[in-house]
């Protein structure tokens, strides 16, 4: 029987009990009972995985404060930013610069182990230059320009404006792009119900839950169908490592907020990466 993955298993148990009290203390919680009480559902899912003790610990939580989307507000702050910010921002014509926006813009997220996020930066490092793992600008036009039908799984409010911005990039120059969203929240990712309303030039699909579009057998079945899946932030990543699906077609977009994460890439901490594929060091 294959044990509980995860990169480092002290470290991420640390980083989600990191992530998850900060969260409790951004939200006003101040008991030590919501503390201890979240802290045991940590240590009791554990044995079951990275992507369920994230998951699970922030379902917990959030029925624990009777608040299905304690980041409702931050989100919609996020998103304003975003919006002010590609205003702006002077955009190219070419789909490359698109796709490196997007990659960029992964900065947003909870804190976590070894990163906190800043609006600030946010801002200052939009148009930070990826590195490119496993493909480079010629080569990714080049399949773009060959692509008929997309995937394209969304991630963290804020950032999900740059998304748009890709999304209809691709709609525009003749692709089919399907947007995968979950369909109640998570963190600070964007929702199905939000996604639908915005992406108007893209067919939106739920996934079946709150788990990364990966978590799901029936929905990598419907991933091998395209001709390219865009996989965007650490979640998504993760999961995919975790569960190996036989899919040969992702270009994950992402930035390495995670040390551990930097350490396999082999790139400087918080660098966006744009990889076909998994192009990493064996941990």
């Amino acid at each position: 029987m294959r044990g509980p993955w995860y990169i480092s298993i002290s470290d991420c148990l640390l980083c989600v009990l990191e992530s998850r009290f900060s969260e409790l203390r951004r939200l006003g919680i101040n008991d030590a009972r919501s503390f201890t009480d979240l802290g045991k559902i940590v240590m009791e899912l554990a044995p079951l995985g990275r992507a369920t003790v994230f998951t699970e610990t922030f379902n917990y939580m959030a029925r624990s404060l009777n608040n299905v989307d304690p980041h409702a507000d931050e989100k919609l702050m996020l998103e304003r930013t975003a919006r002010e910010l590609i205003g702006r921002l002077s955009l190219s014509d070419d789909v490359i610069d698109y796709v490196k926006l997007a990659a960029s813009a992964n900065s947003v997220d909870i804190p976590m182990r070894g990163y906190d996020f800043s609006v600030d930066d946010f801002v200052k490092n939009i148009l930070e230059e990826p590195t490119w793992l496993g493909t480079n600008p010629i080569d990714l036009r080049n399949e773009l320009n060959h692509a008929r039908k997309i995937a394209y799984l969304v991630d963290n409010a804020g950032e999900f404006q740059f998304d748009l911005l890709l999304i209809e990039k691709l709609a525009s120059i003749g692709i089919n792009v399907v947007v995968y969203a979950r369909d109640k929240p998570y963190e600070v990712d964007v929702t199905y119900d939000y996604v639908i309303n915005k992406a108007r030039n893209a067919e939106v699909r739920e996934l079946p839950g709150n788990y990364s579009a990966f978590w799901y057998d029936e929905v990598i079945r419907e991933l091998m169908n395209y001709d390219l899946v865009i996989s965007k932030g650490l979640d998504n990543l993760e999961t995919f490592m975790e569960k190996s699906p036989i899919l040969k077609n992702v270009l994950f977009l992402f930035r390495a907020k995670c040390p551990l994460i930097a350490r396999l890439f082999s790139v400087e901490r918080n660098k966006p990466v744009i990889s076909m594929g998994l192009n990493y060091h064996q941990p």
